[in-house]
């Protein structure tokens, strides 16, 4: 079995999310197996498109609507962190899409490496949810749209509903905060965590954080470091947890609510009245790269087939783009997965684009685990 199928078998069944792949490719010493060596020269003009993606989103499902159209895949090369991508790309690897996420495609767009991308040759391009179309990271500061939207999904708290004690009708980001969860609780160390604290202290603009906003949320961490029993890494551990009621709450990603209720046990995931916060990734356009554009943008739109977004939303637990494709999928599985209501989700949530701080919040975080 190659590497994308065990990884597609981990995220359907084993509960592990992209953020899990790093840590997963190292220990099974895939990662450099599945990589085209980055010293390859420069491609000639017209080659079919090579595409930097996450492992696992290679498969034919997921470019069927291309599969059909020109009888082959386009080449695959995986990265396992957006750094990683990034870095890789200015070493000089040649490739024509990059799969990076709407808070850090300015990063690339800054860089000078991306090419504005022209939506009128996308046939799907008009049933992407118009929040995404406009949205920060989707778009240049210059208003050029830069990435296509792809995949999404959020970030909120889970907890056990026969044991966390909370009102379903009144979730609030502040139970990570409550002492009654001491050593029941578990968080992330991203900033994930780093926003639901600041949503939880009243801080309302959690994209664009003030200096002042950081130290806030800089005390309001150690004193939740005083709850934690754990601060988890990956989504399978933090499951395990859930199960056997070590922890009774924590930050948390839609699979993992889609998996612990897949199994009967009772995890809900929380949509705060702070607002849930919604990440975003898509496909990037390189300008340095060398494959057929017709052919890329049949790739791009391919993505976006409703289809596809099916097979996403059913397979991977990740939302789509392309608002058609919720009507193609089992309301219970909707459900499950916490896109029900998904034009209210939407018009609700607190979007992860461009224009945040991660480096100050990474610090921060660090200096909290050290105790500085």
């Amino acid at each position: 079995m190659n590497s994308s199928r065990v990884l597609k078998e981990a995220l359907v069944h084993g509960g592990m999310s992209r953020r899990d792949v790093n840590r997963w490719l190292g220990a099974t010493g895939l990662a450099l197996a599945s990589m085209p060596a980055w010293g390859r020269g420069a491609r000639a003009a017209g080659q079919k498109p090579m595409i930097l993606e996450w492992s696992g989103y290679d498969i034919p499902e997921l470019h069927p609507e291309y599969l059909a159209k020109h009888g082959e895949s386009p080449d695959f090369s995986f990265f396992a962190s957006q750094d990683e991508a990034f870095n890789k790309v200015r070493a000089g690897f040649n490739a024509d899409l990059v799969h990076p996420c709407a808070s850090q495609s300015w990063k690339w767009y800054d860089a000078g490496i991306l090419k504005p991308i022209d939506t009128g040759r996308l046939s799907h391009w008009g049933n992407v949810f118009p929040t995404l179309q406009t949205m920060p990271g989707v778009r240049s500061p210059n208003d050029e749209v830069i990435m296509v939207p792809f995949d999404l999904g959020n970030s909120s708290f889970c907890y056990r509903t026969d044991l966390a004690g909370i009102d379903p009708n009144n979730e609030s980001w502040t139970a990570i905060l409550d002492p009654q969860y001491a050593g029941k609780l578990s968080v992330d160390q991203t900033e994930d965590n780093f926003r639901g604290v600041a949503l939880a202290i009243g801080i309302k603009d959690v994209i664009r954080m003030t200096p002042d906003d950081l130290q806030q949320v800089k005390g309001a961490l150690v004193k939740q470091k005083e709850l934690v029993r754990f601060y988890w890494e990956s989504v399978t551990d933090l499951a395990q947890a859930f199960r056997t009621g070590e922890i009774v709450i924590s930050t948390c990603w839609n699979e993992t609510s889609a998996t612990l209720m897949r199994e009967g046990i009772p995890v809900k995931m929380a949509h705060p009245k702070e607002g849930i916060i919604t990440w975003v990734c898509g496909l990037v356009h390189l300008g340095a790269g060398s494959g057929d554009e017709t052919l890329i943008y049949d790739f791009i739109d391919a993505f976006l087939d409703p289809n596809v977004g099916k097979f996403l939303i059913n397979d991977y637990g990740y939302g789509h783009s392309n608002q058609e494709s919720f009507k193609l999928v089992p309301q219970e599985r909707l459900a499950e997965l916490g896109f029900t209501g998904v034009d209210e989700l939407m018009a609700n949530s607190i979007m992860s684009g461009a224009g945040q701080d991660f480096d100050s919040q990474m610090t921060i975080i660090t200096e909290v685990e050290a105790g500085v």
